[in-house]
């Protein structure tokens, strides 16, 4: 009676560890992982992706003191899609969507609207968040697709960065650009071992300074012809690549 009654005990242990997920107890591979200090304090703004038990993903954007090791944590994730702007120790802006009777079947017999459908805003680590949600039809027609070019050299001023002499290596017809301005605030640096870049991702989203309706977003990859450093590049508005995260 004694070892059936160890046998039940321990398949109701297995059973709760498959329902609850491996990810619960901790379990996340961490397939990237990228640290923005946030200006002006002891913050860092971290973007991640990761893995956890029965293929259940989990990333986006969280708040940490420099002092913290890195850690997924759920209940603390930042709700955005993408930054809208710079993190700053006043405010940080970010955006996402829901479906207001645009998704599946809806999508097409709705009336796409760009302006926000609603804003939340709270507080994490001491500093404001505010998340500006759009309806889903409106912010897809304007997310824009993927640019791919390569530059010559790049200008860095306090909110922009400017590429120059740059070569389309996406589109057919292999189109030049002689500048391309992008604002900072979610810049991806990756960079080897010996902290040369090896590409830069822009995540750029326009809104309207005022009414905050959805303008446009893009993606561009941007690879350099020469060497080009880590350092090069300042802390304001860029994430730089974490190595070797578990």
């Amino acid at each position: 009676m004694k070892i059936k009654t160890h046998k039940i005990v321990f398949l109701m242990l297995l059973l709760c560890l498959y329902s609850c997920g491996f990810e619960k107890l901790g379990q996340w591979d961490i397939s990237e992982l990228y640290a923005q200090k946030i200006e002006g304090t002891s913050k860092i703004l971290y973007k991640y992706d990761a893995w956890g038990g029965r293929d259940s993903n989990a990333n986006g954007f969280v708040i940490l003191d420099s002092t913290e090791i890195f850690k997924i944590d759920l209940k603390n994730e930042l709700p955005f899609y993408k930054l809208s702007d710079i993190p700053s120790k006043n405010k940080i802006e970010g955006i996402t969507h829901e479906c207001y009777n645009s998704c599946g079947d809806d999508y097409y017999k709705s009336t796409p609207n760009y302006k926000p459908m609603k804003l939340d805003k709270f507080k994490s680590n001491n500093i404001n968040i505010e998340n500006i949600v759009y309806q889903y039809r409106g912010y897809s027609e304007k997310d824009g697709g993927l640019e791919r070019y390569i530059f010559e050299k790049f200008i860095e001023t306090k909110d922009s960065l400017f590429f120059y002499n740059l070569n389309d290596v996406e589109s057919m017809d292999g189109i030049h650009l002689d500048k391309l301005k992008v604002k900072k605030g979610e810049v991806y640096l990756q960079q080897n071992e010996n902290k040369e870049i090896e590409k830069i991702i822009v995540e750029q989203i326009s809104l309207n300074p005022i009414t905050k309706e959805f303008i446009d977003g893009r993606t561009c990859f941007l690879t350099p012809k020469n060497k080009t450093f880590a350092n090069e590049f300042s802390q304001r508005g860029i994430f730089r690549k974490i190595k070797g995260a578990k």
